[in-house]
């Protein structure tokens, strides 16, 4: 006849519940960042960023939004990030491929749009932060 140590069998169930809530529980959800472009001007923009050691030119058409940069990150409570909302970038530029002069400044937050795409992990706010800026023809000297 087979005997079962319901002891034995609790403390592993138990054992593995733990762990898992520790393992579950102690990782952050992640936040999204998304900076588009909506390029409604006649004009081929170039949108060059720097982060750490990694430089990156995205190149935009005419009449076409396009994100120039989309990544996660750990974290929680997404939201506006206000002034330090380029914390992401080490340095950011938008200009012109004729080198048009653009008049708009695209450092300043108030340039551009704030919206969020909120989701929960549990009880645990997660989302995704979406920073836009419209450049049309009249932002050009």
């Amino acid at each position: 006849m087979k005997t079962i140590n319901l002891k034995s069998n609790f403390s592993f169930k138990l054992t593995t519940f733990i762990f898992s809530m520790v393992l579950f529980l102690s990782c952050d959800p992640a936040i999204g960042y998304r900076y588009s472009v909506n390029n409604k001007s006649d004009k081929e923009l170039k949108v060059y960023y720097k982060r750490g050691n990694s430089d990156s030119l995205i190149v935009i058409k005419p009449k076409i939004e396009m994100a120039f940069y989309d990544d996660g990150m750990w974290g929680s409570n997404p939201h506006d990030e206000k002034d330090a909302f380029l914390h992401i970038f080490d340095s950011l530029r938008i200009e012109a491929s004729d080198k048009s002069n653009l008049s708009l400044d695209y450092l300043k937050r108030e340039n551009w749009t704030y919206s969020c795409e909120p989701s929960h992990m549990g009880f645990i706010e997660t989302g995704l932060n979406k920073y836009e800026i419209e450049i049309s023809n009249e932002n050009f000297k």
